[in-house]
C-alpha cells in the first residue's frame, strides 16, 4: 500500500521525452509523478476508469497548465506503452500509439530549475511526503491512488 519506486532526475527541457509500459487490472492508479520542488512545474500521468489522464503544468501561470487523456479500458492486465514527448509549447500523450497533444502559453517553457532536478516517482510518492506538502507542486498528489500492477521499460531522454 506504500510501494513506489524512486527514478534519477529527469530534465525535462523544452524537447525531452518519457516512455514507460505497464499493466493492471485496477481502473484508478498513479503511474508517475515529477515536480520542482514545491514551486510550479509538475507533471502527474494517472489512470482513471481505465484511461491514462496527463497533468502538466510548465509554464508560471493559468494558461500553462496542460491535461490530456487518451485510450479506455486500459486496466485488461495487458502491457500498455505510455510515452510523453515535448517539444517547447507542445506536449504530446500517446498511448499504444494513439496520440493527443496540447500547447501550454507563456514564456518559459522549461521543467524547474536545472541545478534542483526532483527524483522521478512511479506508483505512487513516499508517503513521507505528506508532512511536507509544502514541497509538492501538487500536493494533491499525497491522496491519490497508488497504482497496482507492473511497471517496466522506463526511458526517458532529452
Amino acid at each position: 500500500s506504500n510501494s513506489f519506486a524512486r527514478f534519477p532526475p529527469w530534465d525535462a527541457c523544452v524537447n525531452a521525452s518519457i516512455s514507460f509500459e505497464f499493466k493492471t487490472t485496477q481502473q484508478e492508479g498513479i503511474l508517475m509523478y515529477v515536480d520542482d520542488g514545491g514551486r510550479y512545474d509538475f507533471m502527474e500521468i494517472m489512470q482513471r476508469s481505465g484511461t491514462i489522464f496527463l497533468q502538466l503544468n510548465i509554464v508560471d501561470g493559468r494558461e500553462g497548465r496542460v491535461e490530456i487523456s487518451v485510450g479506455n479500458n486500459l486496466n485488461d492486465g495487458r502491457w500498455h506503452r505510455v510515452e510523453v514527448l515535448r517539444n517547447r509549447m507542445e506536449t504530446t500523450l500517446l498511448v499504444d500509439g494513439t496520440p493527443s497533444s496540447r500547447y501550454s502559453f507563456g514564456s518559459d517553457f522549461y521543467f524547474g530549475n536545472p541545478a534542483d532536478r526532483k527524483p522521478v516517482y512511479f506508483g505512487g510518492v513516499p508517503p513521507g511526503m505528506a508532512d511536507s506538502l509544502h514541497n509538492l507542486a501538487l500536493p494533491s498528489v499525497i491522496y491519490e491512488t497508488r497504482f497496482e500492477g507492473d511497471i517496466r521499460n522506463v526511458l526517458y531522454s532529452n
